[in-house]
């Protein structure tokens, strides 16, 4: 299905197809694009640099989507970027989380030759618009770089304990 849909999008020449395989092995992504030209992003559930380095050694992706939270954090995103750097690929960080993730995504993009865009979600809504004691300035289309300490962000501890964590528990049928 993968190779279908890819097929039928190159006419349209889209920036990027994010993830056309669900799945976490390259060599079931070789395979969905094998012979496409539409350019391939993935990346946002892979742990590690190395996995990144598979997949462009293999010349399969156009754009990495490390996640800060599963890929191993600032500085392996950073060896993840250094080696899509090398093989002249862009780096869009998935951000689906919060405003303290996006806070640490933007110092990595700062940072790196090859960051193309940053993905972020729904900020304006409680608790996430109000974690943080200043939020993130949005200037003109662009995420500024905070310049204070640490990531640029300081929790509202208030804002914190009035939404305590809640455990989900996952139930799975035994079979």
């Amino acid at each position: 299905i993968a190779r279908q849909m890819l097929r039928a999008l190159a006419p349209h020449r889209p920036l990027f197809v994010e993830e056309p395989m669900p799945i976490e092995r390259v060599d079931a992504l070789a395979e969905a694009v094998a012979g496409s030209e539409v350019p391939v992003a993935a990346g946002e559930r892979w742990m590690g640099k190395w996995i990144f380095f598979d997949a462009l050694s293999r010349g399969l992706l156009a754009v990495v989507q490390p996640d800060l939270a599963h890929a191993g954090g600032i500085t392996e995103c950073r060896k993840i970027a250094a080696i899509a750097e090398a093989y002249h690929v862009g780096v869009i960080p998935h951000n689906p989380l919060s405003p303290v993730s996006t806070a640490a995504c933007v110092q990595l993009d700062a940072c790196i030759p090859n960051f193309a865009l940053q993905e972020y979600t729904g900020e304006d809504v409680p608790p996430k618009s109000t974690i943080l004691k200043q939020p993130l300035v949005r200037e003109g289309g662009y995420l500024l770089v905070p310049n204070r300490p640490g990531i640029g962000v300081e929790l509202d501890m208030d804002v914190v304990r009035a939404y305590p964590p809640v455990a989900k528990v996952i139930a799975t049928p035994l079979h």
